[in-house]
């Protein structure tokens, strides 16, 4: 009976994953989910836009609020669902990019330094190239590229949660995503390491109670178009400076798929971040001040 249900759990997220949502794009929805921090006028030089993933908060890029940029503004996009937006509309690669385009081309900011966090390393590509700053940079964190690599990762992903499953301690599904939660840390083949087990094991153990089943949904609002979305025309941003910045254990995106796709945008850098997993800002102490150093700030 236990393998039937945890059999009807990966399949249950092999659906939630490859299903399309029904919520309207975000455009629609009923409050703006492009935010600031006060300084986004007009005359303002250059503008630093954050951009989360699936089932992420814009406090992940918590550090580089904190930078001293002379002349700036920091724009952040929330997820529906999320940073307390209502789950009344879906996360539409293509429509969420030209969005944040808008906002910024009527700054009519000189320099633009975009930060994309899985699922928004593609919405960050999508705004790059409706851009009409002067100098544009872009930063992509655990990166999703284009179709079919988020088909790849719902398969994987959906066996993760399977093999999280039957390592978790204690029944239900709240235990089986801290569980996994571990392996969005430090990658699949990080348990037989003991010191490496036993970290991963304690900070998921201080998220228990706070990664909890996503809201009905939300998973759909926030993958569903990542699943068929391609960058038909890299040569948009071919005079961007772009740069990967990948967990050589990423269990969500393959490392070795993401740097294929950073060729044929022809990447400026692409650091590689050996055992670690998708969650680089958890893991990665140094990660935003990588960043920066990328962009020169």
């Amino acid at each position: 009976m236990a393998h039937r249900f945890l059999l009807i759990l990966a399949l249950t997220a092999l659906a939630a994953l490859g299903a399309c949502s029904n919520l309207p794009p975000p455009q629609r929805a009923g409050v703006q989910p492009i935010v600031h921090d006060g300084k986004a006028e007009v005359g303002v030089k250059r503008a630093v836009v954050l951009i989360p993933g699936a089932h992420a908060s814009v406090q992940l890029f918590a550090p580089v609020m904190s930078w001293q940029v002379p002349d700036s503004t920091v724009i952040a996009y929330r997820f529906p669902g999320i940073d307390g937006l209502d789950l009344d509309h879906r996360v539409d690669i293509v429509d969420s990019g030209a969005m944040i385009a808008r906002a910024l081309n009527r700054l009519k900011v000189d320099e633009v330094y975009l930060i994309g966090y899985s699922t928004g390393g593609p919405i960050a590509l999508e705004t790059a190239r409706r851009l009409k700053a002067k100098e544009v940079q872009i930063a992509l964190i655990s990166s999703a590229s284009d179709s079919p690599a988020a088909s790849i990762a719902s398969v994987r992903g959906a066996w993760d949660v399977l093999k999280a499953a039957l390592r978790a301690k204690q029944p239900g599904l709240d235990e089986t995503w801290v569980e996994n939660y571990r392996t969005l840390l430090y990658g699949r083949r990080h348990f037989d390491q003991d010191e490496l087990a036993e970290q991963s094991r304690q900070l998921a153990a201080l998220q228990r109670g706070q990664i909890t089943t996503p809201p009905k949904g939300m998973t759909m609002a926030h993958t569903a178009d990542l699943l068929t979305w391609r960058f038909e025309h890299p040569e948009d941003v071919a005079d961007m400076r772009i740069g990967f910045f990948h967990g050589a254990e990423d269990s969500v995106f393959s490392p070795g798929l993401t740097r294929r796709y950073a060729r044929r945008l022809q990447a400026d850098a692409f650091r590689l971040y050996e055992g670690q997993g998708h969650l680089l800002f958890v893991t990665e102490p140094h990660l935003f001040d990588d960043v920066r150093d990328f962009f020169g700030l």
